[in-house]
């Protein structure tokens, strides 16, 4: 969660209210249930928590560093303006 914590500060400090970081600790069974569909899609795809996803689709699975979240943020902003 740590890692959360400076994903989310920089995002908000580069994006400020177009984009926002959750974090989902699936291990806890109501936290899947709730994002079943979700949890369901990374489990097909033979993904490795931690999970990365950007509006919707997951992108890293994984350890991953955060500047690559950063531009993946970025580029997903980019296409949408």
């Amino acid at each position: 969660e740590e890692i959360t914590s400076i994903v989310r500060a920089e995002i908000e400090l580069r994006f400020g209210d177009r984009a926002r970081v959750l974090y989902y600790d699936t291990s806890r069974p109501e936290i899947a249930a709730a994002h079943e569909p979700m949890v369901s899609l990374i489990q097909e795809q033979g993904l490795v928590y931690p999970v990365t996803v950007v509006d919707g689709q997951p992108l890293y699975d994984g350890a991953v560093s955060y500047p690559a979240i950063l531009r993946a943020v970025q580029t997903r902003l980019e296409s949408t303006n």
